[in-house]
């Protein structure tokens, strides 16, 4: 070998040297870095015509094991899933309250029937009568702040989903500017491992919000995919989108992907983990169950308290009676079977005159003077009724008023007298399984703007009495969550015109409706509903129709959509009238089968304040509401179900979370034990290339004093 072989092979060993040195400096100097891959270099002999000349450095590379960083993205990803949706759900619970504490939405509830059978003592007493006023105030205002919270976290997570999606643009943008630094660095011989961790450190950071499929490119980089499919990071990064919508009860858009591309552009179904899982799940599914089992509830406690309100009478009885608004036209089928008698007092609280209203023979009688009046004209409509009600009531004295205007019934007898309705104990009046004044909400004694019951009793066959020029609109979405369709049906002069029927039908045309995708029809309550074919769900995303001047919606009068549904939790109350004036609290239980001229209205008659008490436990059914299965039960036990319904989801969504907590825990820490700095065997390895660098140095010398003594002797010669 000769001696510049020597030096060359001896230069080679101090490069390596140098060379593992400071590999092993730079992972000490990271040993607490977190996220940190350890690099490691590898060496391989280095030739020379076939012989020996030395040792060079093959490659410089990360430490990385891709099946445990595969298996710490998942458990990441399930970990942020899991902590967004029961950071929210805890919260939610929190709203309702323990039913066990006395300042919780329970609480004030029960505090109603407390107050109630406090009043049955004294029935005459004003102070009872605003306590139970007050009690049904505070219980609804409570209902409509938890409500209000509800969808102060829908909005919450919504705006949390539009942060994270930028953030997720930030981080694939960035690993996408390192993709290319990382392909320039390894084209140009130069060690990469820096901006790999770098990069690794970004990737780590997007898998904790959404869950990902790593896969490292030929020349350098990585593709980053969702576990769904969707191609994040590619040859260039993807371009995500999201506007954020706080209203109550908003309409969410999605999230936007590469829609330049002009292909199916909402990410939401190639989502399957990550911290956005976790809101887009909270946001659709958790809380909207909430909300709609809330409104549910809220609404049947309204419809309780309204059923026996409507069968009880104030003392005195109340003068006028201003109906709810039923969303019905005057030219509305009356659809009423069974009887119902309306009686008038005198300012003495006598029953001065009886109105024997019978529906199924479409007949009004009334009793002072006996069989003054008979009317068989009950095929015209609500407004038709409502004329011949009027006319049979002007008979007698006191004379009185009936009217049906802009979708609500009124009556009306002046300051001399009274009005109470009952329904025949024999054959008791009802429409879509509610009687004369409950359905028509004479005496309500909780009100709503809008329907708070969705049972119309219309029928395919009445007029729809839409205004011309409304829309409804509808977003479909198949089982993936992928939009399959946005379909709007326009309110035509011709179908403005025409009947349910014909609603029902464009709603259910193909192409134009939504046929393909749902089928609408008119159930036996009068309430138009919708089954959605499988595979498919549908949503109301606008509503501008109106029922002529009642300023009701077709989604409001039939519950379609979540503001109506939903929205009962919101918008209930203490009817006006009452609020104002506690006096018209209706507890008593006049009985309409005495004489003419008997006193049927007593201060001191506790009958209706014992009906109301026992409304907190009278079974009645609970339609289907969001988190609430149908069922048939009490209130009491329904708002227990209520209460543990919030409590069941906080708590499994919480052991999710801490379940998933563990998991992500163990698995970064198996990666950490494999790709981290061992800060002993670093020195170690430090030792190893000192001692090397050294040896090298050593053979250069040796070579070099050997030239200098061949050079030497070759000169005295």
């Amino acid at each position: 070998m000769s001696i510049s072989s020597i030096i060359s092979t001896g230069l080679s060993a101090l490069q390596s040297s140098q060379a593992g040195m400071k590999v092993s400096s730079q992972n000490i100097a990271n040993a607490n870095t977190a996220g940190y891959v350890r690099t490691e270099i590898n060496y391989a002999p280095l030739t020379q015509y076939g012989g020996g000349a030395g040792v060079e450095v093959s490659s410089i590379r990360r430490a990385a094991d891709k099946f445990l960083a595969t298996a710490a993205f998942i458990a990441e990803a399930n970990s942020g899933a899991a902590t967004a949706r029961s950071s929210l759900l805890a919260r939610a619970q929190n709203y309702f309250g323990d039913p066990t504490s006395s300042s919780s939405m329970f609480a004030s509830i029960d505090q109603i029937w407390t107050s109630i059978t406090d009043l049955q003592v004294d029935p005459s007493s004003s102070l009872a009568r605003d306590q139970v006023v007050s009690a049904i105030e505070t219980a609804f205002a409570t209902i409509s702040q938890t409500a209000s919270s509800l969808q102060s976290l829908i909005a919450e997570a919504d705006e949390r989903i539009g942060n994270t999606v930028n953030e997720m643009q930030s981080l694939v943008d960035r690993i996408s500017d390192l993709n290319n630094e990382i392909q320039l660095t390894k084209r140009a011989g130069a060690d990469a491992t820096g901006v790999e961790n770098t990069q690794s450190a970004l990737i780590d950071q997007l898998a904790k919000l959404v869950d990902l499929r790593v896969e490292a490119k030929p020349d350098g980089g990585v593709f980053v995919r969702t576990s769904g499919g969707a191609l994040l990071v590619g040859a260039s990064p993807a371009q995500l989108d999201y506007t954020p919508n706080g209203a109550s009860f908003a309409s969410h858009g999605v999230i936007e992907f590469n829609t330049e591309l002009g292909t199916n552009s909402n990410l939401e179904p190639y989502i399957l983990g990550g911290q956005l899982s976790g809101l887009l799940k909270a946001r659709d599914q958790d809380l909207p169950a909430l909300a709609e089992a809330l409104g549910g509830y809220s609404a049947a406690l309204a419809d309780q308290l309204n059923r026996v309100h409507n069968e009880n009478s104030s003392s005195p009885a109340v003068s006028e009676m201003v109906g709810r608004q039923t969303g019905l036209l005057s030219s509305d089928a009356l659809s009423f079977t069974g009887n119902a008698t309306l009686g008038i007092t005198d300012s003495s609280g006598n029953l001065a005159k009886k109105l024997q209203i019978d529906f199924d023979a479409g007949t009004i009688v009334t009793e002072y003077p006996a069989g003054a009046f008979t009317t068989t004209n009950f095929t015209n409509g609500v407004g038709a009724f409502a004329t011949a009600l009027d006319t049979a009531m002007g008979i007698g004295v006191p004379a009185g008023n009936a009217s049906f205007s802009g979708g609500k019934l009124s009556l009306d007898v002046g300051s001399g007298g009274g009005l109470v309705v009952q329904q025949d104990s024999a054959d008791p009046s009802a429409r879509a399984g509610r009687g004369f004044a409950h359905f028509f909400g004479l005496n309500d004694l909780v009100s709503r703007p809008t329907p708070t019951f969705f049972e119309a009793g219309v029928s395919g066959g009445d007029l729809n009495g839409l205004t011309a020029g409304g829309q409804l609109s509808f977003l479909v979405k198949d089982s993936s969550g992928r939009i399959a369709a946005e379909r709007t049906v326009t309110i035509t002069p011709a179908l403005a015109a025409g009947t349910w029927n014909d609603l029902v039908s464009a709603l259910n045309t193909n192409g134009t409706g939504l046929g393909e995708f749902a089928t609408f029809s008119i159930n036996s309550d009068g309430r138009m509903v919708v089954a959605p074919r499988s595979g498919f769900t549908t949503q109301f995303t606008d509503d501008s129709t109106q029922r002529g001047s009642t300023g009701v919606s077709v989604s409001s009068l039939f519950g379609l959509a979540p503001a109506a549904t939903a929205g009962r939790a919101s918008e209930t109350s203490v009817a006006s009238a009452i609020s104002s004036d506690p006096g018209r609290l209706a507890v008593a239980r006049p009985d309409l089968t005495s004489a003419v001229g008997a006193r049927i209205v007593e201060l001191g008659d506790n009958r209706g304040a014992a009906a109301l008490a026992a409304a907190r436990d009278t079974t009645r059914d609970f339609p289907a509401a969001g988190a609430l299965s149908a069922q048939s039960t009490t209130l009491a036990l329904y708002a227990s179900r209520l209460g543990g319904a919030a409590g069941r989801m906080a708590s499994e969504a919480d052991h999710m979370a801490t379940g998933a907590a563990a998991v992500a825990a163990a698995a970064t820490d198996r990666r950490s034990q494999v790709e981290s700095v061992t800060v002993d065997e670093e020195l170690l390895r430090m030792t190893t290339y000192q001692n090397s660098y050294a040896a090298a140095a050593r053979i250069i010398q040796a070579a070099n004093d050997m030239f200098d003594i061949l050079f030497s002797i070759g000169s005295r010669a």
